[in-house]
């Protein structure tokens, strides 16, 4: 626990699939806070974690009172909604330690409870190889950050920064450092960093700690890794069949039957092709997914310079979501 932190959070981070949110904009590029309640609510009604602010919710877009007014109206959102004990995992990354911490403690008065913070990449340049460097700007937020702190390794929006897994090991012995985002496809550094958080000497010393890659294709073999869940943009678009996916994997791991293996296998091809058509698809792709198969407005606008979907790539989606949508409404 940081030593600026009052006390421990009142919610729980459990084992599980979470979604990083889009952030929907009109077509002035203001902020659609209807369309963004809506989203909220309607992946904490299937059972989706929710993550604010992160890459998907274009957070480097953001002004300060845009970010307190979205992770307020989430809060809200929940807390009349029935999930006063959702917690919400916020993006808190910005260029310097300095600004960092000054996110963490806004988010948390705006109804934050945990935070993700990303190594900064605008320096990368000068300082993206001085392992010393890297490691002073994360154990100087993760000491003063007064929430605690996931570690979000993600070479492409870090410009190439990639945290290797003795790296992700040190800043996991932090009191304040809860979990580890794996945007990286590093099915083996997650399984390392798996297998050093895992153990039974190190969750007794530290407590529980989350690995969770940042993409849903491949859940099953991270679970097998002993990693504890995902967060994947594709969770926009078909929450419902994650979180099934989710259960089901979970189940037949416990179980060891055979049959039950093979059913959740059936659901992670489904998601696997799922995963990999939003990620082709970009931000713009799954703001036309969501407005295209859930509800017109869902989505909304990115913020240049990011474009919309175009002609190619929302035939893609239709085409490449087409039997997961079909699942996801089967399900109740």
């Amino acid at each position: 626990m940081s030593p600026h932190a009052t006390s421990a959070p009142k919610r729980d981070f459990p084992n599980g699939v979470y979604c990083p949110l889009v952030t929907p904009f009109l077509a002035n590029e203001e902020l659609d806070i209807p369309a963004w309640e809506a989203q909220v609510l309607r992946l904490a009604k299937a059972g989706m974690g929710l993550v604010l602010l992160g890459t998907n919710g274009e957070a480097s877009h953001l002004a300060d009172e845009e970010r307190v007014t979205l992770i307020s109206s989430a809060r809200a959102t929940l807390d009349k909604n029935g999930f006063p004990d959702l917690a919400l995992l916020v993006g808190t990354g910005g260029g310097s330690a300095h600004q960092s911490i000054k996110l963490a403690v806004q988010a948390k008065e705006a109804g934050a409870d945990y935070s993700i913070l990303i190594a900064p990449g605008y320096f990368a340049f000068a300082m993206g190889k001085n392992r010393q460097a890297l490691k002073e700007f994360f154990v100087e937020v993760l000491d003063k950050s007064p929430i605690p702190v996931m570690i979000y390794n993600f070479p492409g929006a870090a410009s190439g920064i990639d945290l290797d897994s003795d790296f992700l090991e040190e800043l996991s012995e932090h009191p304040n450092c809860f979990g580890a985002k794996l945007t990286c496809a590093g099915i083996g550094k997650g399984h390392r960093l798996a297998a050093y958080t895992q153990t039974p000497a190190y969750l007794a010393r530290h407590g529980p700690f989350q690995v969770l890659p940042g993409f849903s294709d491949y859940l099953i073999p991270a679970l097998v890794s002993r990693q504890t869940g995902c967060i994947t943009g594709t969770g926009n678009v078909i929450p419902k069949t994650i979180v099934k996916l989710y259960k089901s994997a979970t189940a037949a791991l416990r179980s060891g039957n055979p049959a039950d293996l093979q059913e959740a296998l059936k659901i992670q091809d489904i998601v696997s092709t799922a995963d990999w058509c939003i990620v082709k698809a970009g931000i713009g792709g799954t703001k036309y997914a969501l407005d295209h198969f859930v509800q017109k407005g869902l989505g909304g606008n990115p913020r240049k310079p990011l474009p919309p979907a175009d002609d190619a790539c929302k035939a893609m989606v239709e085409k490449g979501m087409k039997a997961s949508i079909a699942y996801e409404n089967s399900l109740p």
